[in-house]
């Protein structure tokens, strides 16, 4: 090879290296990625929007639980992400109970509801979207099975690469044990506040998944004859007396079972006689005061929304449909905090609407007014949309008669 030819490709070379050295430099200096955008799966149904309300949509609890996730998780950062997801299997609402005590902190994970013998595809392709950190505290785990579930679910998790945990008991007494173990292992302690559900009557129970999401207090069942022996060693892990808060009236949880329930701490029962009054007692309901220690290190107790103004979030749900309530319970926990609120399909109960109405914002000055607002849960066919007109004139704010007729 002659030394022109030689020098030609040495030409050449450089020529390409320059060009591409100058690419990179205008790529460093002119590229402008955009973090705020991320695949996003497809909602199943549009999103209803009032002036104060927000329909989450979705015909099962498959659609509706990734409708949740995809509104509390954008997954554009890592501080937006969830570190890990909670995979229920569809068919028993007290399994998904007992796994909204997974959601708090240092978890920090939405309920997805899947099938014992797969999962469906929306919740992969909501996975996948997620993305989840993984928990460091425990060994970077990235989804927790919350229930009994063939090994194709394992598998399929596995060929995602999603490292999981599975949480699995003879019976759901146990589970909420099993799980309030966990809990204590993460967090080095038991909380001393919980809440007791009668394991028949979802309508009275379903409301406490979003105080669990939002203060980590967990709920444990009795049955409607007996406290069973789970339940009472979960009570007896306590480091003293738990408090212990009652869901039900004594039609649902009895004055006998509140009894024996007093061995193990203080009994207080939320204020409500039906379950739409006591979602509102629930709401509305505070309870403050010393926990444990002495002066120097003193712990105080609270427990309890105890709402009762204008400038608050609410949670409607229809009890008819309770798996698809309790996944929403996440949205007091990295959402807009607030209580849930029991509705039917086609009606707000008296109750609800009197509660609504105490709390409902009047009109301050354009530059200090405080807002409610509400997010309905499901598709039309479980609340309606005339529900969610009425909701959204209860949580509108109040004009006072001068501004009305200005």
């Amino acid at each position: 090879m002659n030394f022109n030819r030689r020098m030609n490709h040495v030409r050449w070379g450089l020529g390409a290296v320059t060009a591409l050295a100058v690419l990179l430099l205008l790529a460093v200096l002119f590229y402008r990625p955009d973090y705020y955008t991320a695949e996003n799966v497809t909602n199943p149904a549009p999103v209803q929007i009032t002036q104060n309300t927000t329909r989450v949509p979705g015909k099962d609890v498959f659609q509706v639980s990734a409708s949740i996730a995809q509104i509390v998780y954008p997954a554009t950062f890592a501080d937006n992400k969830p570190n890990a997801v909670i995979l229920v299997p569809q068919g028993d609402w007290r399994r998904a109970l007992v796994a909204a005590n997974v959601i708090h902190f240092p978890v920090d994970a939405p309920i997805l509801f899947i099938k014992e013998n797969e999962i469906p595809e929306i919740i992969k392709q909501e996975i996948k979207r997620l993305d989840p950190e993984g928990l460091f505290v425990d060994g970077n785990t990235k989804a927790y099975i919350v229930g009994p579930v063939e090994q194709k679910v394992k598998d399929e998790l596995r060929g995602m690469k999603i490292k999981f945990r599975q949480f699995d008991a003879a019976n759901v007494y146990e589970l909420a044990a099993l799980i309030d173990q966990f809990r204590a292992t993460i967090n080095s302690d038991h909380t001393d506040m919980v809440m007791i559900a009668n394991d028949n009557t979802p309508e009275f129970s379903i409301f406490s998944a979003s105080w669990t999401a939002h203060a980590g207090s967990p709920t444990f069942f009795v049955s409607n004859n007996e406290v069973p022996e789970a339940t009472k060693r979960a009570l007896k892990r306590r480091a003293q007396d738990a408090f212990i808060y009652l869901l039900g009236s004594e039609d649902v949880i009895s004055a006998a079972i509140a009894d024996e329930l007093a061995r193990y701490g203080h009994v207080q029962r939320i204020p409500g006689t039906d379950a739409f009054g006591m979602s509102t007692g629930f709401a509305g309901y505070a309870d403050f005061g010393p926990n444990f220690g002495y002066w120097v290190a003193k712990t105080i107790r609270m427990f309890g929304w105890g709402i009762a103004e204008a400038g608050h979030n609410f949670i409607l749900v229809n009890p008819a449909q309770p798996e698809m309530a309790v996944p929403a319970g996440i949205l007091s926990h990295r959402g807009k905090h607030g209580p849930m609120l029991l509705v039917q399909e086609n009606a707000i109960p008296e109750p609800v609407v009197r509660y609504l109405k105490i709390v409902q914002p009047t009109y301050l000055s354009s530059q200090e007014q405080l807002f409610n607002f509400g997010w309905i849960i499901g598709s039309p066919f479980v609340i309606g949309e005339q529900v969610q007109i009425q909701a959204d004139k209860l949580l509108q704010v109040k004009m006072p008669d001068s501004k009305n007729k200005e």
